[in-house]
Parts: structure tokens; sequence; C-alpha cells
């Protein structure tokens, strides 16, 4: 049995040592919200493998085992595959919680992109690097599109980082011309739209200045679900799928093999994923302060009638004080092929209600924002985009979801670091990514992939990747 020759250690930290009763939580969490997530517009016509179980039984055993099925947990699996030798390729068991992708991955905006306003927030040395990075992604994800025939309306396209706010526009402008005048990298990729047609290039009503940077644009639902119906197919006895499985505690054995208990029954596994985002506190109680779930809000919207001409890029906008001064936010938009478009931000309007968001899994229909929140949606078109006045076009649908917010702002990838400990479990995460995964997370896949596959940390593939240093795990990290 599991512990019975052996006193507790440093390997039991990663159930209760920090939290009590962390185990429990976490398992009420999810009892409470498997089957009710309010459905989103990527997730309206579920995937055959939406509910996959490959096999009726829990394997009792893997050689690697991933836990998270969005585009984390499969890009992963799907690297691991591709790195392995063929004639030795180990058996992989994903599970999840709850459906096939239908967490964060299938709740999002669906572009893939670092705004400019990010990038101007950054120390110098980080600027050019993190861009490298992201559009190393984009074209990450471009690859595998192409190697595998993924149907899931991808497009390379611009996007307009627009701004209603002369003074916040005037300082992000002066940052990015200092940065041309020293040659910086990242300044090379973006241009600045011309203030005098910024309205009739952006076709925002209001917008003062704008900055078209690059992006790709895709069904991130369809992406996934698409990429591991192929790796179904290719590899059939080899991948093992278990959705609507969730494990409430992983521990080590004597042989420090990954055990993995769930309500259907324990599994060993060599080697462990985590791609569990917003949720990894839940199985790592250690990181309980520094990666943190907080809901955010999504909704589609349709035209009564096709507009021409259609829009071709994706936008983020900066949305100036309201009439009383107060500070608001961005909102980020994303027109499908279709003519229709996925708008999601608001903050503004739920961040003074901290207990509905900060620190919330709910992601049901008892977890939506209130009716004075969600009016953020009505005639959002039609007000906010110059010649939609007459579309008529009105959200069909509102969502929320459910992000994962570090303190640091910045992604966790590697080795699972143990506190107080020495040891290197066989254990390794990439979560944390700050409503920004679609840009961050092919590439930190490919990397992990290959951590698992020659059994190293993150040092030992970074130069490799170009992974930011910033986005190692570490102890030092722990809030």
């Amino acid at each position: 049995m599991e512990g019975a020759s052996r006193m507790p250690d440093a390997r039991d930290f990663l159930v209760t040592k920090i939290i009590p009763n962390a185990e429990t939580e976490y398992q009420h969490q999810l009892r409470n919200l498997a089957y009710k997530r309010l459905p989103s517009y990527w997730l309206r016509t579920p995937h055959k493998y939406a509910k996959l179980r490959s096999t009726a039984i829990l394997p009792r055993e893997c050689d690697v085992a991933i836990i998270g099925s969005g585009m984390a947990g499969v890009v992963t699996a799907y690297h691991i595959l591709q790195t392995s030798p063929p004639d030795n390729l180990p058996k992989l068991v994903i599970l999840d919680a709850r459906d096939l992708c239908s967490g964060a991955t299938a709740r999002n905006g669906g572009h893939a992109k670092v705004m400019t306003a990010t990038l101007a927030g950054l120390p110098c040395a980080l600027r050019s690097q993190l861009q490298d990075y992201v559009l190393g992604v984009i074209d990450a994800i471009h690859r595998i599109v192409d190697a595998e025939d993924v149907d899931c309306e991808f497009e390379l396209r611009r996007s307009f980082d627009v701004f209603l706010d002369a003074g916040e526009y005037d300082g992000i402008k002066r940052i990015y011309e200092e940065s041309k005048t020293r040659g910086e990298r990242w300044t090379k990729r973006i241009s600045l739209v011309p203030e005098d047609y910024v309205q009739q290039v952006t076709s925002i009503r209001g917008a003062v200045g704008a900055f078209s940077v690059p992006t790709a644009s895709f069904s991130p639902y369809k992406f996934v679900t698409g990429l591991l119906e192929k790796m179904m197919e290719r590899y059939p006895g080899i991948v093992n799928v278990q959705t609507n499985t969730a494990v409430w505690r992983i521990s080590t054995d004597d042989q420090e093999c990954n055990v993995l208990s769930t309500g259907r029954g324990q599994m060993k596994a060599g080697k462990l994923v985590l791609a569990t985002n917003a949720y990894t506190a839940g199985l790592l109680p250690f990181f309980s302060n520094t990666i943190i779930p907080y809901k955010g809000m999504n909704s589609h919207h349709v035209p009564s009638s096709p507009i021409h001409p259609h829009l071709n890029q994706t936008y983020n906008i900066h949305f100036a004080p309201d009439a009383s001064g107060k500070t608001t936010g961005v909102d980020y938009l994303n027109p499908r092929p279709s003519g229709s478009i996925v708008v999601g931000g608001g903050k503004w309007f739920y961040e003074p209600d901290k207990e509905s968001w900060y620190n919330n899994h709910n992601d049901s229909e008892s977890g939506r924002f209130p009716p004075s929140v969600e009016a953020h949606w009505r005639s959002y078109i039609g007000s906010t985009f110059l010649g939609w006045e007459k579309s008529k076009a009105e959200a069909d649908m509102i969502w929320i979801g459910i992000q994962a917010l570090t303190p640091d702002k910045l992604p966790h990838v590697g080795r699972v670091p143990v506190p107080f400990t020495s040891s290197k479990p066989k254990q390794w995460m990439l979560a944390g990514f700050n409503g920004g995964g679609m840009g961050l997370i092919a590439t930190a896949a490919r990397a992990v992939a290959n951590m698992v596959v020659r059994d190293v940390g993150f040092d030992q593939v970074q130069e490799e990747f170009g992974l930011p240093h910033v986005f190692k795990t570490s102890t030092e990290r722990l809030a």
C-alpha cells in the first residue's frame, strides 16, 4: 500500500503540508462545479471526444501522466510523442476533471499576441526577448496546424492596440519612440498608426492613437481537439484520455513513482506533468499564494446581417477613464471568419467586488457576473466601431472563465520545485499564464516535453527553446 513502509518525508509536502484540508477544499470545488460550466462560443459544438474515456477502467499505471486537457496538456503530450524514439514511445495518459478542453483554453479570446503596452512596461532587456518568444509561439502553432492539417480557422493577422486616452497613449508612444531610436529590436515589428487617420484605419470611435502588431487568431478548442484526434489516430494504444476524472491528490511511493488518487481509483505514473493553470494549488498547496485563480468575462456578438468590409484585425482597446474620472481598462476583440466577434474584458465593472472574481473557481451559472456588469456588452459593437451603428449586433452569448494570476505576472515552467528539499521529483509543470496563455503555451509545452523525455530541468533546455529566464519556476518565486 502507498506509504505503508516509510515514514512521512518531503515527498508528502505535495499534499497538505502548507494548507490543512487543502485536498478537501479542492474536492469540494470540483464536486460543486463539475457538470455546471457555462457554455462558451468555442464550445457550441462539442467534439466527439468531449467526454472520452479511452478505457472504461482507469489504467493502473503509465509512463507519463498529464493532468489537464487544454492547450498546455495536449501540446505537451504531442511533443512528448514527437520527441520520443519511435520504437520506444511512452504510454501516456491525459486526465481532466471535466470534459475535454472545457477550461480556459475554450473560454478565451482566441488570439496570440503581446500588447505594445506590455512590452513598454518591461525592462529594456526583456522587451525584445519576450516579443521574440511570442512570435516563436505563433510560428510553433502555425507549424503544428500545417503539419497535422488541423482545421481551426488559423489566420496570421495584424492586431491593433488602440488607445482612447491621450495621456496613456502618449506615455506608451514615448517609450516606443525612445526604444526605436536606440534600435531595440521589438520596435521593428510594431508600427505606429498615423494619428491623423487613426479612427479611419482602426474603425474605433474616439481612438487617439494605435499601434499595429503581429498576431495569429484561431479557434483554440478546435486546435486542441483536432490535434488530439490526430494523436489518437496515430498512436492507438499509446495515448489514453480520461475525461471527467478529477485527480484529488498526488504523492510518491517508495520507488519515487508518482501516485495519482482519483475518484475512480489510483494510477501510478513514472513521470507527471501538471498542465493545471488556475487549479495548480489544489494539487500543489505550496502554490496557493503564487498561482491564484481569477475569473474573467467574455462574449460573442452577431450582427443582424453581414457587414462589409469584414474586420480583418484583432484588437486590444485601452479605454479612457469614465465620466467620473474612474480608471477603466482593456478589452480584447477577435473578429471571426463568419463576421461575428468574440469580445472579452470589462474588468473594471466587476473589479470592486473582489470576492466575485479573485481566488474564485466558479465558472458555472451561479458564478456569472450580475446584469449590471454584463450590461457592458449591450450594443457594444455599434457604439465602439464606426460603420457598425446600424448593425444591430448584440451578444448572443456571455460566459466566464477561470484564469491564473501570479504575483510577478509571469508563468511557471519547469520541474516542480519542492520547498525545503533538494530532491528532484519526476514532475514538471507549465501554469500561471495570467490570461495570456495563447501567446505563451506552445513553446513552453515543447520545452517541457523535452524536459520530460530527457529527465532534465529548465536550465538544460532554456537556450534551445528561447525561454525567458523569468519563466523558470523555483522555490524563490513561491509567494
